[in-house]
């Protein structure tokens, strides 16, 4: 039955790090309309970088204590307490968000009757072990509902055992208002002079930094002065840093490491860049694209739904660095025409891929689903 009054909503998820899918949800509970919803939050662990900016929302948070193995004595406990908060709180919508989250979203859901079991499926697996896909496809077939960040990513899940009447694809979004004043100029020239090329993300396998690196060591071969910044943290850096070393990269190539300021650092890049093997949908891109930067992407996942090669930006092939490296000489060889992309890719971002039209799509989603 439709719920009267407001619907409930209860997220499942894992912590608070700083990163996308948590930056996705933060600004999702931050503007859903109060009027219409109530939410609860369930996470594995209560932690992470985002914690206290959740807790100010006000919204409860439940910590399931679960450890860092979901086959383990916390984790059965902790879906037993997810079970009891759900029959407690009552939603009528149980939402896990990434791997384990998801299954105990679908296997408490189930197991509790709540009407609409969603899983929220956010990347295309490319890195994903023949376990962790059992899981998957486990959590995919027990789901009511799945919401999909990319049409490329609702094939996947597809894939994994949903109907495909059953899946619901809702782009990321961006706070634009972050991004309101106009783009910086560029300041490339023909022979890459004072350029600045940046990238932001993990520093993680899947977002192939590595292959970043030797573009950059053939950009520099090629006589190409310029500049390179890394935002972000994660398991890769102490092997990139000694990479960049090993390319001649030293003294060319800054490890930012996490940043909360993107919005400032994002003008001072002349070409952004994302040579990722695998995206859902890339944050970072977004984020880039409605900064007015000309941005080079491979063309992996739902990257191509975002931008368009040469219209909005430059997209080429995962794992080439030759490839990567040509597309970068050219946008900083032709900056008339890297600015021109780059105004496109801004409107592009400021037409289809707002946090609140982002936030709006999640409240038809919610609505539709827990109609009779």
């Amino acid at each position: 039955m439709k719920p009267s009054g407001r619907i409930r909503v209860l997220y499942v998820v894992g912590n608070f790090v700083a990163g996308g899918a948590e930056r996705h949800l933060l600004e999702l509970w931050s503007r859903l309309d109060r009027g219409g919803f109530d939410v609860a939050i369930a996470c594995f662990r209560r932690e992470g970088q985002f914690l206290d900016e959740v807790l100010a929302l006000g919204w409860p948070v439940h910590d399931l204590a679960v450890g860092r193995r979901l086959a383990s004595v916390s984790g059965l406990f902790g879906l037993l307490r997810l079970c009891r908060l759900i029959l407690d709180f009552r939603p009528h919508v149980v939402h896990g968000y990434l791997f384990g989250p998801n299954l105990y979203a679908a296997l408490a859901g189930r197991l509790t009757g709540v009407p609409a079991v969603v899983i929220a499926k956010r990347n295309v697996d490319a890195f994903e072990t023949p376990r962790q896909v059992a899981v998957q496809r486990l959590s995919h077939r027990l789901a009511t509902h799945v919401t999909a960040v990319s049409h490329a990513v609702a094939e996947t899940a597809v894939a994994l055992g949903a109907a495909r009447e059953r899946v619901t694809v809702i782009p990321n979004g961006v706070d634009l208002s972050r991004f309101a004043a106009p783009p910086a100029r560029s300041r490339t020239d023909a022979n890459g002079n004072g350029v600045v090329v940046g990238t932001v993300g993990c520093l993680a396998p899947r977002k192939d930094h590595a292959t970043l690196l030797e573009a950059l060591a053939l950009l520099a071969g090629r006589g190409c002065h310029f500049r390179a910044v890394l935002v972000g943290e994660g398991p890769e850096r102490p092997g990139l840093e000694a990479r960049a070393r090993d390319l001649g990269l030293e003294g060319r190539v800054g490890f930012l490491g996490e940043r909360n300021d993107v919005e400032r650092l994002l003008p001072g890049m002349d070409v952004f860049v994302l040579s990722s093997r695998e995206e859902g949908i890339p944050n970072a891109l977004l984020e880039a694209m409605a900064a007015g930067r000309p941005s080079v992407a491979t063309d992996v996942g739902g990257t191509s739904e975002v931008m368009t090669g040469g219209e909005t930006g430059w997209l080429v092939p995962p794992g080439s660095p030759e490839l990567l490296a040509g597309a970068l000489e050219d946008a900083i060889a032709r900056p008339d025409e890297a600015r021109r992309r780059g105004e496109a890719a801004r409107q592009r971002a400021f037409e289809s891929f707002g946090i609140d039209r982002m936030v709006r799509r999640h409240e038809e989603f919610y609505r539709r689903v827990t109609e009779p």
